[in-house]
């Protein structure tokens, strides 16, 4: 199903206002002679419906809501809208356990939440960086001290593409699972690192990330991710539009196998 692109560079009047709504969930911004306003309406319950554009005029507008005031001698006409993915690490799991058998591998579809980032362009500074709904952190790995802070937003990894409901405030990531130890191993949790990962937008403006390939090898503590930006839904172009939030050395990643399944 092809959606309404929502991010892009766009121009304001004075006075003008934008907002970008998911129900009551909205981000409303308005151009003034020498500031930008930007509310930050939250909800508790997060929403499965399309992100919709529009002047903003049927929203309350409470002065408690204003995320930031950002003041310039003269505003220029211009924003940059841009959706990213998450700054740490996102917790998923199957929708059941996931075994894979020694020497099989398997292909996954998770989706992550998606951060709503606002960009001054002639300063290139970013104004807001905010998710639409913000995941809870939890701690990740085999100890107090051996693992990581994620965000523990607990999806539904598919194996199947067309089980997978595409969301716009959403983007998945193509996992594929090597086991060639020589025994079964079950997945019930997946830490992904998606703060590493490149964003994509396909032509009916769903969100992708780059592919994430995992091998386990023998008995080896650490497994391999790779980060493999051709590992996309091969049936459609795709479109970079936004970058990782950390480099990566040479799209490699080494991470103990208790700090990345569970």
């Amino acid at each position: 199903m092809s959606r309404e692109q929502w991010w892009g560079d766009f121009s304001f009047n004075e006075l003008e206002l934008r907002s970008w709504s998911i129900g009551e969930r909205s981000f409303v911004i308005q151009r003034l002679v020498d500031e930008w306003k930007i509310w930050n309406i939250e909800t508790q319950t997060e929403l499965d419906t399309e992100i919709v554009l529009s002047d903003g005029q049927h929203i309350d507008l409470d002065g408690d809501k204003v995320a930031g005031r950002y003041l310039e001698k003269q505003t220029a006409t211009t924003l940059r809208v841009a959706p990213r993915l998450a700054d740490k690490s996102v917790v998923t799991r199957p929708a059941s356990p996931v075994t894979i058998l020694a020497g099989e591998k398997v292909k996954l579809f998770v989706t992550t939440p998606i951060w709503f980032s606002v960009t001054a362009l002639l300063q290139k500074e970013c104004l807001i960086d905010v998710p639409f709904w913000r995941p809870s952190d939890t701690w990740f790995g085999a100890s107090t001290i051996d693992g990581d802070i994620c965000y523990a937003k607990y999806t539904s990894a598919r194996t199947r593409l067309e089980d997978l409901v595409m969301r716009s405030h959403r983007a998945t990531t193509p996992i594929t699972v090597k086991n060639n130890h020589n025994k079964a191993f079950t997945i019930n949790r997946l830490n992904v690192p998606v703060n590493f990962l490149s964003l994509y937008s396909d032509m009916e403006h769903n969100l992708w990330t780059s592919g994430i390939s995992i091998e386990r090898n023998h008995d080896s503590a650490h497994v391999e991710v790779h980060i493999e930006s051709s590992d996309l839904n091969e049936s459609s172009e795709h479109i970079q539009i936004s970058d990782p939030r950390k480099a990566s050395d040479q799209g490699k990643l080494i991470r103990r196998i208790s700090n990345l399944f569970g």
